[in-house]
């Protein structure tokens, strides 16, 4: 196989078709034709030797080469669109890209109201399209790797050895353990013993920091009670509130709940590891002068609201 002789547009419509699953919207997103599309796929076909993508119901899925050509063909065009952009300085005020983001609920509450405000007035043509944490860390790092996310926030604990990812960490956080006012527990010396009959509320949409909780919970023997498993964050300080179950979550998401629920902190005979919070970013990206202003922005937000609500973790 001599790459030299494959025409290097085809790589955008094999990109095209895999994100989309379609070969019609595949179409639509490169502003080509439907035939044209699917010649072009006739000609992966025959470089490749192999089918790409076969139909299913109305979808057109991967097969085991395309799925192990994605990645280095999407890492491969993010690098080349984000080569390109370099060569142009960003204007917040004219532009029109689209910055597409990875959060947590954390970020939800604590960034995206005052970024949203920042784009109105200095970037209003710029469209932010924000997508919540709901797979694993190395799969969200392999999102920012295929171009699919252009900046995500995760602890900067889970980094691992990706020398291609840039991290820059934004704030200082640790994990507590929360109860309601009132509750029974805080009236005796927990003991590690005592864990067990904890009923614990989780959320299913922080894989990262549910990660290092299991981690730790492990290392010490100990397994969690779930009585009650959200599909967020958000509603937890509330159940919180009216019930006897215990929640793990960070300091400052703390803080940001407890004068609107009647919460407190339980204090244990040791302490749950400290997370700092970390914007993690294709390494290609570097350079581009629209992502160094919005790394900025996002960060900016970040370091200003957390040392407005809690100065001594900072």
């Amino acid at each position: 196989m001599n790459i030299r002789q494959l025409d290097l547009n085809l790589l955008l419509v094999f990109d095209a078709i895999y994100r989309e699953r379609s070969i019609s919207a595949a179409a639509r997103k490169l502003n080509l034709s439907q035939p044209a599309v699917s010649n072009a796929l006739s000609r992966l076909r025959h470089f490749t030797n192999d089918q790409l993508f076969y139909r299913s119901n109305n979808a057109m899925l991967p097969t085991r080469a395309a799925n192990a050509l994605a990645v280095p063909i999407g890492h491969a065009l993010s690098a080349v669109e984000a080569g390109f952009s370099v060569l142009q300085d960003f204007d917040p005020a004219t532009s029109t890209r689209t910055f597409r983001l990875g959060i947590n609920d954390f970020v939800r509450l604590m960034v995206i109201p005052t970024l949203a405000n920042a784009v109105e007035r200095e970037a209003p043509g710029v469209h932010l399209d924000f997508r919540p944490e709901m797979k694993s860390p190395p799969e969200m790092i392999e999102a920012l790797h295929r171009g699919e996310v252009d900046l995500i926030f995760l602890p900067a604990q889970v980094r691992g050895n990706h020398n291609d990812i840039s991290v820059e960490t934004v704030n200082a956080d640790k994990l507590i353990f929360v109860v309601r006012k009132g509750h029974p527990a805080l009236e005796r010396d927990v003991t590690d013993k005592d864990l067990v009959s904890l009923r614990f509320v989780t959320a299913d949409n922080s894989p990262a920091l549910r990660a290092i909780v299991e981690a730790e919970f492990a290392r010490r023997g100990v397994e969690r009670r779930i009585s009650c498993s959200m599909p967020d964050t958000l509603t937890i300080p509330a159940i919180i509130e009216m019930t006897d179950g215990v929640a793990i979550m960070g300091y400052h998401y703390f803080l940001r709940h407890q004068k609107e629920y009647a919460l407190s902190q339980l204090h244990l005979p040791f302490e749950l590891p400290h997370v700092d919070g970390a914007l993690f970013w294709s390494r290609s990206l570097d350079g581009d002068t629209g992502h160094q202003w919005l790394r900025k922005q996002v960060a900016d937000i970040m370091k200003t609201a957390v040392a407005m609500q809690s100065p001594e973790l900072m």
